[in-house]
């Protein structure tokens, strides 16, 4: 069963439409009716629906509105356009949109009926498509073209040149367009209930189907290049113009996990690395788009992670570490102090079977202590505690390795647990300058969460988790609760109109304004004066 919302101010339309249409019979249920688009939208938030049938011409939001702001968040909701507007401008407009039927007022039910059956098919098919785990066992036996993987994943893991690069993109018929690139690594979180019996061949299979949705989004849509990797992993190389690649980069990330979830059940999280300008910089950006996502352990899972939010400082390229550097270096950055003292304790068992002179033991010692440095200069915490420690004067004067792997661990845990509240320190700091910028615009009509998250110096996904643990509530929520605050005060203490006190508090419609103040408040603007006039408020 699809959910479906019916959305028209006309009255007599929508009662019609609900009255003479039998929704389960057709496939559908009918998950919620609205006389306008902001209101659908809200209700989309918190639970989107499979179609949406929506009017143009409505107060507060238009149909066409509407269908591209939820089309932004949630690409796979399917729309018809309702409306009695013979209009061929409306119509280009709502093809743009990928609208999916455009019908005229007033409705013939017997046509409504047999598309509703049809859009129920092509719903039917596209889930199949997507869900059909035994097809995806068929194209993965069948393989993918492997000189290009092999050629993508050497790009971001080597130095390749750029008449190399534009000689085997010629070969293998790909590019990006640039001006501006970035990579990102998507990682499945944890497998569904259902592919546990088989897990290795379970996640083989999953891990394939997100990648092919990856690749709808990414490379099929907007000409991105999405492979796999040599540790189970899924990349992918974007671009775009230099102002627009991050943000679209994070949009597309949200898009596809949001698909993932909806279609195989599963959850991933995705790391971005920063915007280069040049094609060779890619293997920079993955590096620090797998930095990125290790972050994952201590901002937890189904996340999009971009590597400015989760670190400052120069950025500058990573060491080429080993194994046993990446697992200690991985475990600070997470701030994982168990994970930390084990892969400690078994790295000094390796040095004491592999090292065969003190010099060498302690020159294994120097390098690691010179990756945490750099490590601390990258993401710019943890400075203080790594000073006191005094690590490279100490080390030299310790004289077994027993001794080394106590003091390297109570030393690390410590600089670990500095990075880890100077991190949490600063998300607070900057959502409480986004809370000030919020409380000095609030009158602004086009206020939008896009401006606060730059204000902050965040991503939109990752502000939003942020401010809602800084303020208990979410940029909206907060928003129109300053608004409706002011709006409360000044009904009680002035004699201005209610149309002047929307526009005060950054409501460009009065209409709008009043239900949004009742929805708060339970009272109209109009009742809310008389009562204060009373002293009846409490």
């Amino acid at each position: 069963m699809y959910k479906l919302y019916l959305i028209d101010d006309e009255d007599e339309v929508r009662e019609g439409i609900l009255a003479k249409t039998d929704w389960a019979s057709l496939g559908f249920e009918l998950a919620g009716a609205f006389a306008n688009g902001r209101d659908a939208l809200e209700a989309a938030e918190a639970e989107p629906p499979d179609l949406i049938i929506t009017d143009i011409c409505m107060p507060f939001m238009d149909g066409l509105e509407l269908t591209k702001r939820i089309g932004e968040r949630h690409r796979d909701v399917k729309t018809v356009i309702l409306t009695g507007y013979e209009d061929f401008e409306y119509a280009k407009r709502a093809i743009s949109l990928k609208v999916h039927e455009y019908l005229l007022k007033p409705i013939n039910f017997h046509e409504f009926a047999e598309l509703l059956g049809r859009l129920r098919r092509e719903l039917d098919e596209e889930r199949e498509r997507r869900e059909d785990l035994a097809r995806i066992r068929l194209q993965l036996n069948e393989s993918l073209p492997l000189l290009r993987e092999k050629f993508l994943e050497r790009l971001v893991t080597s130095s390749v040149g750029e008449e190399e690069i534009g000689r085997k993109f010629r070969l293998f018929g790909i590019g990006l367009d640039g001006p501006a690139y970035v990579a990102l690594v998507m990682d499945i979180d944890e497998l569904p209930p259902e592919a546990a019996g088989d897990r290795e061949w379970g996640r083989e299979l999953l891990r394939f189907g997100a990648a092919n949705i990856a690749q709808e989004i990414f490379e099929k849509e907007r000409g991105g290049l999405v492979f796999g990797t040599k540790d189970e992993r899924t990349a992918i190389l974007f671009s775009d113009e230099a102002a627009a690649c991050s943000v679209a980069a994070q949009t597309l990330a949200m898009q596809a996990a949001r698909s993932i979830e909806k279609y195989l059940k599963t959850r991933v999280s995705f790391g971005i690395g920063r915007v280069k300008d040049r094609l060779p910089e890619l293997a920079s950006s993955y590096m620090e788009a797998i930095t990125a996502l290790d972050y994952r352990f201590l901002l937890g899972r189904n996340r999009v992670i971009a590597i400015d939010d989760v670190q400052r400082g120069s950025g500058r390229n990573r060491l080429c570490y080993a194994d046993w550097e990446k697992k200690l270096l991985s475990a600070l950055k997470a701030g994982n102090e168990e994970a930390y003292a084990a892969r400690m304790a078994e790295w000094i068992e390796r040095l004491k079977s592999e090292s065969p002179s003190a010099d060498k033991g302690y020159a294994s010692i120097q390098r690691f202590l010179v990756s945490v440095m750099n490590l601390v200069e990258e993401t710019g915490y943890g400075e203080a505690a790594f000073e006191a420690g005094r690590p490279f004067a100490r080390a030299p004067s310790i004289k077994t390795l027993d001794e080394m792997k106590l003091w390297l661990t109570e030393w690390g845990i410590g600089v670990m647990r500095e990075m880890e509240s100077l991190r949490r320190t600063d998300a607070h700091a900057q959502a409480k300058l986004a809370a000030d910028f919020i409380r000095e615009r609030y009158a602004d009509p086009n206020l939008s969460l896009q401006e606060a998250a730059q204000v902050a110096c965040m991503s939109v996904n990752y502000f939003s988790a942020v401010f809602k643990q800084y303020a208990g509530e979410t940029f909206i929520e907060h928003l129109t609760r300053l608004r409706i605050e002011k709006a409360r005060e000044l009904l009680a203490s002035t004699a201005l109109k209610s149309y002047v006190i929307a526009e005060r508090v950054g409501y460009e419609d009065p209409q709008y304004f009043s239900v949004i103040f009742k929805r708060n408040v339970g009272l109209t603007p109009k009742e809310y004066r008389a009562a204060a006039k009373e002293g009846k408020l409490a």
